[in-house]
């Protein structure tokens, strides 16, 4: 970054301004969500079917600022040092308080599931147009699309949206937005914590004004920013050796959403002792087992949902499903996705195992290691939205690489759907964005490749020359 900073041969004036210039137009892109929710709404109806190409700029021209930001920011271990950064952070998301959810309806779905909950009904068994429902299903209007589907969200998450409920139809969705609000400003106070541990605080723009964590915190309203606040917490837990507190952590990130757990395949294989093994996984264990102990055994809820549904007749953002789709049978794609799954499993935890004694000096190893943990079922997933990339942005900014940088710009793409779905109630996602996420990652893959012989012949020609300088010293 130095070097880049020193070949462009800019003076501390002019990096001054693309600073301060960066923090401003952040903060007025995302004032922009107000003009977007508007158009939404069908204030601006001749601007409706380009909202999502309106949306995919305001994305792009977020994260081209916050790279710009992340150039041109300090470069030291003080966290007086990134004020503005944290500042921006803060403003950009108090602007979004009252904006209009338009980029997806989940918030909705959320809200009505978990006021069935507060109802006393069990959602993992009653559908939304139940006869029972047909009263509340008035009052609150839940997406019509999610009628015949009992809930998808695990027992912490319908806690979260019980609670907001709680305050009526009418205050619901501004007690869920203020959740989200200060879920996503501890999230980037921990994040800051973490990179400065790990000494890489001058990353700090790459959490803090990631388009992905402001808008889809505050515009989309999603569960999952609260995975990436599960995530960074476990991260700060694992740093200073809190391995109970971790696995529980880790625990209640999975009861918020699954994807967390994956964390714990490194973290876990990386402990120097088996206690510290035990520790953790037990912390997770624990946590699991009070959650859905409680909720199957006290409330008489039954958690398993409708997500095997979800998976098997949504369809979006999926380069390598799509792919096998149209080659295999359906037994035949589940054979493959699980081959990719356990080579890559292994291959983690090969790393992982070999890496622990060396984790004070070769952490970003593990920290890759623990990106391509939580990416993985996001790659071999049939349905991928821009919102389930929200746990990798902390870990990006510990170690940040093209290849994620790549897929965390291209995944709002996918957002070219929302002008016939917001215009026509019609979701009929277009495949170009899917052609660029496959690129994405077969030039990744191609890199890993490449990554893995240069590795294995720099091992074979370091073994060989000690062979030869051995048998010299012999003579």
């Amino acid at each position: 970054m130095n070097r880049l900073i020193k070949q462009l041969n800019l003076s501390k004036l002019s990096l001054s301004w693309i600073y301060y210039g960066s923090l401003v137009g952040i903060v007025l892109l995302s004032y922009s969500s107000q003009f977007l929710s508007n158009i939404a709404l069908k204030e601006y109806t001749s601007f409706i079917g380009s909202i999502g190409i309106f949306t995919i700029v305001q994305y792009s021209l977020m994260a081209i600022f916050m790279l710009l930001a992340w150039f041109t920011s300090s470069q030291t271990s003080s966290l007086k040092d990134y004020k503005w950064i944290l500042i921006t952070a803060f403003v950009v998301r108090i602007v979004l308080i009252d904006v209009e959810p338009y980029t997806s309806n989940d918030s909705s779905r959320y809200l009505f599931d978990g006021r069935i909950a507060y109802e006393g009904f069990d959602p993992y068994s009653i559908r939304h147009d139940d006869e029972a429902l047909v009263e509340l299903r008035q009052q609150w209007q839940p997406p019509s699309e999610h009628a015949s589907y009992v809930t998808i969200y695990p027992p912490l998450a319908l806690a979260l949206f019980s609670f907001a409920s709680s305050f009526g139809v009418d205050n619901a969705e501004l007690a869920w937005k203020y959740l989200l609000f200060f879920a996503g400003l501890l999230t980037v106070w921990v994040s800051a914590l973490v990179l400065q541990r790990a000494g890489k605080l001058e990353n700090l723009a790459l959490v803090a004004l990631s388009p992905l964590l402001i808008l889809e915190t505050g515009v989309g309203l999603h569960i999952d920013a609260f995975s990436a606040l599960a995530v960074v917490i476990a991260l700060y837990c694992w740093q200073r050796q809190l391995l109970m507190l971790c696995g529980v952590v880790i625990g209640l990130g999975m009861a918020l959403k699954v994807l967390p757990v994956m964390l714990l395949l490194p973290l876990l294989l990386i402990q120097k002792t088996f206690k510290n093994a035990f520790v953790l996984i037990f912390g997770w264990l624990i946590t699991v087992a009070v959650i859905y102990s409680f909720t199957t055994f006290v409330l008489g809820f039954v958690p398993v949902g409708s997500i095997g549904v979800f998976f098997e007749k949504w369809r979006n953002a999926a380069p390598i499903f799509t792919t096998l789709d149209t080659i295999l049978t359906s037994e035949q794609i589940v054979l493959v996705l699980l081959i990719i799954a356990m080579t890559t499993v292994l291959t983690i935890t090969y790393i992982s195992f070999k890496q622990g004694k060396y984790i004070n000096t070769n952490t970003h190893v593990i920290y890759a290691c623990m990106q391509a943990s939580l990416a993985l079922p996001l790659i071999l997933s049939p349905v991928l939205f821009p919102w389930y990339l929200l746990p990798l942005v902390p870990l990006f900014a510990l170690r940040p690489n093209i290849p994620l940088l790549a897929w965390l710009i291209a995944m709002p793409l996918t957002y070219e759907v929302l002008g016939d779905f917001l215009c026509c109630n019609q979701w009929q996602p277009a495949f170009w964005p899917t052609i660029i996420l496959g690129i994405i990652y077969s030039l990744t893959t191609l890199k890993i490749i490449h990554y893995g012989m240069t590795y294995f012949n720099s091992k074979r020609d370091a073994h060989i020359l000690k062979e030869t300088y051995s048998s010299r010293i012999e003579k």
